[in-house]
């Protein structure tokens, strides 16, 4: 069962790449992983590494002790 305050670090990370001035970002999903409590889950596409980087630092500063899991692809088009 995924613990309320990780319920909330989900939607911490969600509203903070919605609003972010990088617009490839608001296209992020974000989910938890039900296997590996304390894990965040990003898929999408993003156009750059730099981008893919970002969202997962996003994530670190929103708490430090989560696990991210970064399944981003890089797709220069998207």
């Amino acid at each position: 069962m995924i613990s309320s305050s990780m319920k909330d670090i989900r939607s911490r990370v969600a509203t903070a790449l919605a609003a972010s001035s990088n617009p490839r970002l608001r296209f992020i999903q974000v989910e938890l992983d039900e296997d590996h409590e304390n894990t965040v889950c990003l898929s999408g596409r993003v156009s750059t590494f730099y981008q893919k980087q970002l969202a997962q630092e996003l994530v670190r500063s929103i708490d430090s002790d989560v696990e991210v899991r970064n399944d981003l692809r890089v797709d220069g088009t998207a």
